[in-house]
């Protein structure tokens, strides 16, 4: 784990911990931390030994969002091309960027997430402004003290990072068209109401819950919980006939695997012995 990154990644007993690590600007992202934060999540998903993520933020912040001082007109947009979509369109070469066959990497983040088989876990220490990550994982723990809004729409900005495509699919077009057209900050409490974190809990007991939770985690099989993140995830998209005959080939496949068949010659072997 190199300290000096702006997005640290450390392995721990099959527990990735990805962290945001510029304190002192919130832990504000720049346009190539998001190729970072990707590459992150991507390094997990090939090793084999990582069966949980927890993403969290250094200091008060989980992260303010964009760095806007990479942004065009202030005069740093030589940040910019440290992401090569971003420069092809800030250069106006869309023909190019067409053809690149580029996708944002805050999508094919949240993409990555939700169709893995490790558990991703997000626990949000303080500010959040970057919630579009947050719609993608799996469980969300916020501490009390926790604020999150996204101010895209405030700031003149459609969002980019799958927001307006899985927002309305975790929450109902209804919610998230309130949250992202009024740009309003929420506390975590109210985020808990409409069903956009899990739980709630002092900032204290923040890490350890979200550890807990990952260890409960890893104790399931991998091929169950990547064929029930797929399902869910298709489900979103599929006709509720496709969706069904979906979930009954997955069903199907998983009664094939090792762990099943030891978990079912276990269980028949109690029952012979009463």
């Amino acid at each position: 784990m190199a300290e000096n990154q702006y997005i640290l990644l450390e392995k721990r007993d099959k527990i990735a911990y990805i962290t945001f690590n510029r304190p002192e600007k919130l832990n504000a992202i720049r346009w190539q931390d998001y190729i970072l934060l990707y590459d992150h999540f991507k390094e997990c998903e090939e090793d084999k030994n990582i069966r949980a993520i927890i993403l969290t933020g250094k200091g008060r912040a989980f992260s303010a969002g964009d760095d806007l001082e990479g942004y065009p007109g202030s005069g740093q947009e030589s940040v910019i091309m440290g992401n090569p979509g971003i420069a092809l369109a800030m250069e106006g070469k869309y023909l190019e960027l067409e053809l690149s066959g580029y996708q944002d990497y805050l999508q094919k983040t949240c993409m990555l997430i939700m169709n893995s088989g490790i558990v991703s876990i997000a626990a949000v220490n303080g500010v959040c402004w970057a919630p579009e990550i947050l719609y993608a994982m799996d469980f969300v723990i916020a501490a009390d003290v926790a604020r999150i809004a996204q101010g895209d729409v405030r700031n003149g900005i459609c969002p980019g990072g799958g927001s307006t495509q899985i927002l309305p699919r975790l929450l109902g077009r209804r919610r998230a068209i309130e949250l992202i057209l009024s740009s309003a900050e929420i506390s975590a409490e109210e985020a808990y109401r409409i069903g956009l974190v899990n739980k709630v809990v002092p900032v204290a007991d923040l890490m350890s819950e979200a550890e807990a939770l990952a260890r409960h985690m890893i104790e399931r099989p991998y091929h169950s919980i990547k064929l029930v993140k797929m399902a869910v995830t298709k489900a979103q998209e599929l006709p509720l006939s496709d969706g069904l005959a979906l979930e009954g080939w997955y069903s199907g496949i998983s009664i094939q695997s090792e762990y099943f068949e030891t978990f079912f010659k276990n269980f028949m072997e109690k029952k012979r012995q009463k």
